[in-house]
């Protein structure tokens, strides 16, 4: 009789919004607040739905939007920890991740399933087995999996798999009237003969007061955005929905993100500024669509990037929507004698750095405006294309020729520059290290440097590397001698971050995305057990491993299996019982693995 009185009360909500063909998922009839929204930038990937606000809570009742019946349950300790994929009956999908609990039914095969196969990570297909109506509960809300706090995921995808927006199902629960901010506006060089006040490089604009920009800009430019967006009622970061950009009242980009593919998601580190992304953590939106930048999205005539002719006047206005319109803009005006002073970004590293095909170099202003440099086929003197108050510039570009030192008057650069091109097969083989990279694995060519370190560790640097589109492989060849059965390949260039790698004699093979900076590190430590609760209804562990990271667990009670759901955020491990007539008793057994195969075991009676 209750799932009766629920199925009215819901229909009388559904038939007062009018407009809505799908229920939202929580709280329904009632307002419901953002964490996150669809096309929002995370640090790899674009978000693929809403996260809807729990406040701190779980076990919230989670309804299902459609009839339609479970086409899939995910079940991890990463990613979507626990998940529903309900298929509608039109063929779209609608999915509820980082669930507490499913319903009751699918709660109890999915159990029995675990302890049939003696695993916790699970992804089942049960065909038509769990039909819903829309409105019944099908799960509850938690913080499974790689949540950063208790919510819902909730996605809308349609019958290819691509997510779509849920708000343009006219959920009522959700109220925006909150224009969106524009924080900081950014301006790069594009080209060897291109120049933002007479200079070469990145700079950063904050956004203040009202709005304006004056700047002097010639040749190919390319312009990025910070921006974010807030709700009514509580405020929380979201992302933006659409970025329109215009020139002398031309529409000319027109960005709106109302669809992506999962094969795309990735590729969100290609429409961010890498370099400022590098130097400060933050995703700037770029109002352009350089080499490889091929989102679905992208659906314009041009590619956003400006030829500014230093004897014309311009104007630019930028504009930034949140999904119910509210927008804000900034203007910028080009050329009109009237310039601002700016900051550009510092980019250099020992003096140098890399943009785009340009290498830029800088001398300290005392010292003379000609510096000469090495190429493979001699010597070359070249002055200086530009100064401030602390340094003269040197720019070259790197699609001529490739420097091999650079002579200045107090110093000596030496570069070591190895250039990937798009679209080629790259095969590098040398006594350090080895390069393996398919014809379709980096968005744009690169030109990054290699070198070898040597102290109390091997270091195998790479730098000036952009993200890749795809993985490729990287073996390092050590001089030292190593345990292979302990030592894998670690990212260094923060805290050692485990990686892995496969041995081959004395060399190690690995894949990776970004190549980084690296070391091979000796994990000799076993994993750490620390009990937290232990009884015959429920037991609770903390397993973690301070190097290398847990690989894998198992638990036994007089040799009989035992779940244990893994939170691998929080490292830990809560045993959960078949049935409710199960009882914990007996001769137990914990084995713990890390990523070098070093075991912890604990033994214990109940």
């Amino acid at each position: 009789m209750r799932k009766f009185l629920i199925l009215i009360l819901f229909s009388i909500i559904h038939f007062k919004s009018g407009s809505q063909d799908l229920l939202f998922p929580i709280n329904p009839g009632s307002q419901n607040y953002l964490s996150g929204n669809l096309g929002e930038l995370r640090s790899d990937h674009f978000h693929m739905g809403l996260d809807i606000k729990t406040y701190g809570r779980i076990n919230i009742p989670i309804y299902a939007s459609d009839d339609g019946y479970i086409e899939r349950v995910r079940v991890s300790g990463t990613g979507y920890g626990k998940a529903l994929y309900l298929k509608h009956n039109d063929g779209y999908k609608s999915v509820y991740a980082h669930l507490n609990s499913f319903h009751k039914d699918i709660e109890k095969y999915v159990t029995e399933y675990q302890y049939r196969n003696e695993k916790f990570v699970v992804n089942l297909f049960p065909r038509k087995k769990f039909y819903y109506k829309k409105g019944e509960i099908i799960g509850y809300s938690g913080n499974s999996g790689s949540s950063g706090g208790p919510h819902l995921h909730y996605e809308i995808r349609d019958d290819k798999e691509n997510v779509m927006n849920p708000l343009n199902f006219s959920f009522n629960e959700i109220k925006d009237n909150v224009n969106p901010i524009i924080k900081s506006i950014s301006l790069k060089t594009l080209d060897f003969n291109s120049r933002i006040n007479g200079m070469y490089g990145l700079v950063d604009i904050p956004i203040k007061g009202d709005n304006k920009i004056n700047l002097n800009l010639e040749g190919d430019i390319g312009i990025s955005v910070f921006a974010f967006d807030m709700l009514d009622g509580y405020l929380h970061k979201v992302g933006i929905s659409r970025f329109q950009l215009f020139l002398d009242n031309k529409l000319i980009i027109d960005n709106k993100i109302d669809t992506l593919s999962y094969s795309e998601t990735n590729f969100v580190s290609w429409f961010i500024d890498q370099n400022i992304f590098k130097k400060f953590r933050k995703q700037y939106v770029k109002l352009y669509q350089d080499d490889g930048n091929k989102l679905s999205f992208h659906k314009n005539s041009e590619n956003g990037i400006i030829n500014f002719n230093k004897e014309k006047s311009y104007n630019i206005n930028i504009v930034v929507f949140d999904y119910y319109k509210n927008q804000s803009s900034v203007e910028i005006i080009v050329n009109n004698n009237n310039a601002n002073n700016y900051n550009f970004i510092d980019l250099f590293d020992d003096d140098y750095y890399v943009l785009g095909n340009t290498l830029v170099i800088r001398s300290q202003i005392e010292n003379r405006e000609f510096m000469e440099i090495k190429f493979t086929n001699g010597l070359d003197i070249s002055k200086s294309i530009f100064k401030d108050d602390l340094y003269h510039y040197f720019i070259f570009d790197l699609r001529k020729d490739l420097p091999e030192k650079a002579f200045l008057q107090d110093k000596e650069i030496n570069f070591n520059f190895i250039e990937i091109e798009k679209d080629k097969i790259y095969d590098l083989d040398n006594e350090n290290v080895k390069l393996e990279i398919s014809n379709n694995n980096i968005f744009d060519t690169m030109y990054i440097e290699f070198e070898k370190q040597v102290d109390t560790l091997e270091k195998f640097i790479f730098k000036n590397s952009l993200p890749l589109k795809k993985g490729v492989s990287v073996t390092l060849k050590p001089k030292n001698k190593y345990n292979k059965e302990k030592s894998f390949i670690y990212d260094i260039t923060y805290k050692p971050s485990f990686i892995g790698g496969e041995w081959k004699e004395n060399n190690i093979k690995f894949r990776t995305s970004e190549m980084s900076k690296y070391s091979i590190l000796e994990d000799m430590d076993p994993p750490i057990i620390e009990r937290i609760k232990f009884n015959s209804d429920q037991m609770k562990f903390r397993i973690y491993d301070e190097l290398s990271g847990i690989k894998s667990y198992e638990a036994r009670i007089n040799n009989n299996w035992i779940l244990f759901e893994y939170d691998n955020k929080n490292d830990i491990i809560i045993s959960k019982k078949k049935n409710s007539i199960q009882s914990f008793k007996g001769k137990f057994v914990l084995e713990v693995i890390d990523n070098a195969n070093n075991i912890r075991t604990l033994n214990l009676n109940l």
